[in-house]
């Protein structure tokens, strides 16, 4: 018996992008951020609320048929961000920074911005000849 081998649909490759956003944020930015005012006067309170660190800040997705426009909208989203300060990192992690408004902080605050690009197909994916294939393949 021959493998089953599903095929990619007419049409049906396409590229995926996944933007993930961070903030360079003080820890008591972070803390307002995520649960409103807070005091930070208590004399006995030893916390570091100062101390900065990258902070998950959100992300994005969407694909697109053309490479063209998928670049296209990579542009419009960044730029839509604020001006572009640097980008850093190696071949596989490169990082976009620039600075932009937080909705719950009143100081616009650093940003960094990495991306995960693939190239995916629709398959044509028949399950009963899957699972008869598994099921003939085990004896």
């Amino acid at each position: 018996m021959a493998i089953y081998n599903p095929q990619p649909e007419d049409r049906g490759y396409f590229y995926h992008v996944k933007i993930y956003e961070e903030m360079l944020l003080t820890y008591e930015q972070h803390l307002e951020r995520e649960h409103g005012p807070i005091n930070t006067g208590d004399p006995d309170d030893n916390t570091d609320y100062g101390a900065m660190k990258w902070y998950k800040g959100g992300s994005v997705s969407f694909a697109e048929k053309e490479w063209e426009k998928l670049v296209s909208g990579i542009r419009r989203h960044l730029a839509s961000r604020g001006p572009l300060l640097e980008q850093t990192g190696d071949f596989d992690e490169k990082y976009f920074y620039y600075f932009s408004r937080d909705y719950k902080l009143k100081e616009p605050v650093l940003r960094r911005a990495w991306m995960y690009i693939s190239h995916d197909a629709t398959i044509k994916f028949d399950i009963d000849k899957f699972a008869s294939h598994m099921v003939l393949a085990k004896r």
